[in-house]
């Protein structure tokens, strides 16, 4: 009897069991007395609950999950992004979709309730995407468009987003854009909206005079002419001129 009782310590490589836990007595086999109760102390709380209906096994219906991942995935997030904004690995996200082909296991019917609340906090957002997904163009240009509007140059504009000038305006000719430049320009059109550039010396006069110029001879519409949070829809057009200077 003395030797069953004797501990076992824990030899997980990255667990770190500690005796008197049901984990040391479940995972390690340890069989001394303060595990042998810990484990006996949570069975019969785990009983207790459950003939009163108030178990909790904190695994609930994966099938919630897995459309979210889904819905996802059609807006282009991948897999390994959700994993990465959510905070959880790459092969939680793929069991939960997949299963574990390799041991002939279908998808996840139960997860973890905190996986669960961690991948249906992940939006559809530009935030989420990856920076080489790409996206429409329109409240991209839009931004730029707007920037000009102010005084600032397109290459003033490419280069505070890190790019080429010449790159930028290729850009300004397609209905598509990646991700990242997007979110570069929203974040640069956010902290320069309501700041209209003044020229400090001859040289940066001349570029926002002809910046504001191009942009009035084009047509384009100065930030105050958007709303923020329409600024990426289509349809939307604009308020008139008049109204937004």
């Amino acid at each position: 009897m003395s030797a069953a009782r004797t501990p076992i310590d824990c030899t997980h490589k990255r667990a770190n069991h500690q005796h008197g836990t049901p984990e040391a007595y479940i995972l390690d086999k340890c069989r001394c007395t303060p595990c042998g109760d810990a484990a006996a102390s949570r069975e019969s709380r785990r009983r207790k609950l459950k003939a009163y209906g108030r178990y909790d096994t904190g695994r609930v219906d994966a099938s919630e999950v897995r459309s979210h991942l889904k819905t996802l995935a059609s807006y282009g997030i991948g897999l390994k992004r959700i994993a990465k904004l959510a905070g959880v690995s790459n092969a939680t996200i793929g069991k939960i979709i997949y299963g574990d082909p390799s041991r002939n296991m279908p998808p996840r019917a139960r997860v973890e309730r905190h996986v669960h609340d961690a991948v249906l906090a992940v939006k559809p957002s530009l935030q989420a995407l990856s920076g080489a997904v790409s996206v429409d163009s329109v409240g991209t240009l839009r931004r730029i468009q707007g920037l000009v509007w102010l005084g600032y140059s397109i290459s003033y504009v490419a280069d505070r987003i890190g790019v080429n000038a010449s790159s930028l305006h290729r850009t300004m000719l397609h209905t598509s854009v990646q991700a990242s430049t997007a979110r570069a320009v929203s974040k640069l059109y956010i902290e320069l909206e309501n700041r209209p550039r003044v020229g400090t010396d001859h040289r940066s006069r001349i570029s926002t005079a002809r910046s504001r110029s191009m942009a009035r001879q084009k047509g384009w519409l100065p930030p105050a002419a958007w709303d923020e949070e329409l600024m990426d829809d289509p349809k939307h057009k604009g308020y008139p001129l008049a109204v937004a200077a």
